[in-house]
């Protein structure tokens, strides 16, 4: 009965180990997942950062061209009270023309940097979930550790039974026969 017992334990414990590999192997996963989706998390952020100097740049390029503007709108009043400036209005409509095109060119740049933050904050919820899976699962491996202790206790215990067992035996068996 014995032997039974302590294949039943030997089973159990190899059950044991099978589960903490696979266990090992899912964490290992899910860790490389993690790095992946930081890895991409931190590329979108310097697309981000570029992203953000170049608005800083066309924001200071905007503010120049309003400028421009200004000072081409002012030179249109006044061209207009003079009766041979039709030249000179064709260069400001000219140059009006342009500021419109780097004010639109501004406001599509805009609209990137949004959707730059909306995939970081997708990749961050990503990582999040990510590192909640990761301490799950280390917290089943620490369950797994514990249980291989206590099996190898058990083990332990069976084996020193056994051992005994066996020496009675062969004490019984080199004792004389009546």
């Amino acid at each position: 009965m014995s032997s039974k017992k302590t294949a039943a334990a030997l089973f159990v414990l190899l059950a044991c180990l099978l589960g903490v590999v696979g266990c090992d192997k899912e964490n290992e996963r899910l860790r490389a997942e993690a790095r992946q989706a930081k890895d991409e998390l931190s590329k979108v952020a310097d697309d981000l950062d570029r992203m953000i100097r170049r608005m800083i740049r066309l924001g200071d390029d905007l503010e120049a061209v309003r400028r421009e503007r200004n000072e081409l709108e002012q030179l249109v009043q006044q061209l207009r009270r003079e009766p041979d400036a039709t030249a000179t209005i064709a260069a400001a409509r000219e140059s009006h023309e342009e500021t419109t095109g780097q004010l639109a060119q501004a406001s599509r740049e805009g609209e990137n940097i949004a959707g730059l933050k909306e995939q970081i904050d997708k990749l961050n919820a990503i990582l999040v979930e990510q590192q909640d899976t990761m301490k799950e699962q280390e917290g089943i491996i620490d369950q797994g550790k514990s249980e291989i202790e206590r099996l190898n206790k058990v083990i332990a215990e069976q084996q020193a039974t056994i051992e005994q067992q066996r020496q009675t035996i062969e004490q019984l068996q080199q004792a004389p026969q009546r």
